[in-house]
C-alpha cells in the first residue's frame, strides 16, 4: 500500500504519537529541576566520555555547501566498504527507512519485528507510517515467522546483548527468501568492528534485504555532529538520495568526521582507553552499584553497563536517588543504564556513590 493511499486523518493521527525519551537531556532536567541539573554528572547517553578531540576549522566551511564525497571516501577505508548515503545521523536512516519500503516494492505484509527492549525510535519510526509492530524477545523467534521487516540492534542498546553471527547470517538468508528486510543498527559496534557484518558481506554480492546503519555519536563521542550511514544494495542508492535530500548533513560535520575517521592514532588510543577505564570502573565503582541497584544482574559493553532490577518502580527510586549526589543515568522500564565514565570522572562518581551509601535513603536502598 502506498503512502499517498493513507488517509489525511491516518497520517495526523499517528504523526501526533509522543516520541520516546532519550538520554543526554540535561537541559531538559534543567528545565524541570533547576539549574542544578546543569552540574550533574551525565552518564545518561552512552556516548564516549573521552570523545575524539575537535581542532580549529576553517571558517570558510560554515560558508560552502556540502560535498559528501570526500567522506564517502574516507568512510570506505574505515568501514571496509562504501556507504550508500550519509544522514543526519543514523536516527534521519532510520526516520527514512519506512517511507522508502513502502514507495520502493509492494508490501503485502506490513508486520514490522523490533525488540521489546531496544532503542526506542525503531519502533517508533515504523508506527508513524501505519506499520504493525510485533515485538520479540529472542532473535531465533524470527527464523520461524514471515514480517515485511524486522529489526536487529548488534548489540542491543541498553541491554548490551550480542546476536551470534551465524543467527544473523540465517536471519539474513530467511528474510532474503520472503522478500523481507532485515535493518541492523550497528552504532554501539566500532569499539569490536570484528563483529560488525561489514567485516562479512561483500558490497558486491550485497544482499537486498539487508540494512546496515552506522553512527560516529558513540565511539567517537560525536553525537552533536549528526553523522550516519547506510550500506544496503546498490538498487537502493537513488531512492535514499531523494529521500534524504541534497544537503543532509552540514559541510563541518563531514570534514571533522573525515578528519576523525583517518586519525588512527586516536582510535587506537580511545580504545584501549576504553580497557582501561572499564577495568577500573568493575574494580571501584561497579560493586557500590551493585549494592545501591541491589542487583548484579547486569551486562557490561564497552561504552555503558545496563542493570536489570526488580521493578520498575524501584528503578524510578534509585535513579531520583542518584540524581540526589549530582549522578544523572538513562532509566528504563526496570532497568538503569550507566555510560563508561571518563577517567577524570571515575574518582569524583566514586565519592558521590560513597555517600549516597552513607545517607539514610542510600542505607534503605541498601
Amino acid at each position: 500500500m502506498s503512502i499517498d493511499l493513507m488517509s489525511s486523518q491516518q497520517v495526523v493521527s499517528a504523526l501526533d504519537l509522543t516520541p520516546p525519551k532519550h538520554g543526554g537531556d540535561l537541559a531538559g532536567w534543567q528545565r524541570k529541576v533547576g539549574d542544578k541539573a546543569l552540574s550533574w554528572l551525565d552518564l545518561s547517553s552512552a556516548c564516549n566520555r573521552e570523545p575524539w578531540p575537535i581542532p580549529q576549522i576553517d571558517s570558510s566551511l560554515w560558508m560552502d555547501l556540502p560535498d559528501q564525497v570526500a567522506l564517502l571516501d574516507v568512510a570506505e577505508g574505515y568501514y571496509g566498504c562504501r556507504p550508500i548515503a550519509i544522514g543526519a545521523g543514523s536516527q534521519h536512516i532510520i526516520e527514512s527507512l519506512p517511507i522508502l519500503l513502502r514507495e520502493s516494492k509492494p508490501l503485502s505484509d506490513l508486520r514490522v519485528f523490533v525488540p521489546r527492549v531496544g532503542y526506542q525510535e525503531h519502533a517508533f519510526a515504523w508506527k508513524k507510517w501505519g506499520y504493525e509492530l510485533v515485538y520479540y524477545d529472542v532473535l531465533e523467534e524470527l527464523l520461524e515467522q514471515s514480517f515485511a521487516v524486522a529489526v536487529v540492534i548488534q548489540p542491543n542498546n541498553p541491554t548490551g546483548e550480542w546476536t551470534p553471527a551465524s543467527t544473523l547470517s540465517t536471519l539474513i538468508d530467511h528474510a532474503e527468501k520472503q522478500g523481507a528486510s532485515l535493518v541492523v543498527d550497528e552504532a554501539f559496534i566500532d569499539p569490536c568492528p570484528e563483529r560488525s557484518l561489514l567485516a562479512d558481506v561483500s558490497q558486491f554480492h550485497w544482499p537486498e534485504s539487508l540494512f546496515v546503519l552506522r553512527s560516529v555519536g558513540k565511539f567517537f563521542g560525536l553525537a552533536g555532529a549528526r553523522v550516519g550511514f547506510v550500506f544496503c544494495a546498490k538498487k537502493w542508492q537513488s531512492a535514499f538520495k531523494n529521500l534524504l535530500g541534497p544537503w543532509p548533513v552540514a559541510t563541518p560535520s563531514l570534514h571533522l568526521v573525515s578528519l576523525a575517521f583517518t586519525d588512527v592514532v586516536w582510535q587506537v588510543q580511545a580504545l584501549q582507553s576504553l580497557n582501561a577505564r572499564q577495568a577500573v570502573f568493575i574494580e571501584r565503582v561497579m560493586p557500590k552499584f551493585n549494592t545501591i541497584f541491589d542487583s548484579q544482574d547486569s551486562v557490561i559493553h564497552p561504552l555503558f553497563i545496563t542493570w536489570t532490577l526488580e521493578s520498575h518502580e524501584y528503578a524510578v527510586q534509585v535513579f531520583e536517588m542518584l540524581h540526589q549526589v549530582g549522578i544523572h543515568t538513562r532509566l528504563g522500564d526496570g532497568w538503569i543504564r550507566v555510560a563508561l565514565p571518563a577517567m577524570s570522572e571515575i574518582d569524583g562518581l566514586d565519592k558521590a556513590l560513597i555517600r549516597l551509601l552513607k545517607s539514610a535513603g542510600g542505607r534503605e536502598l541498601a
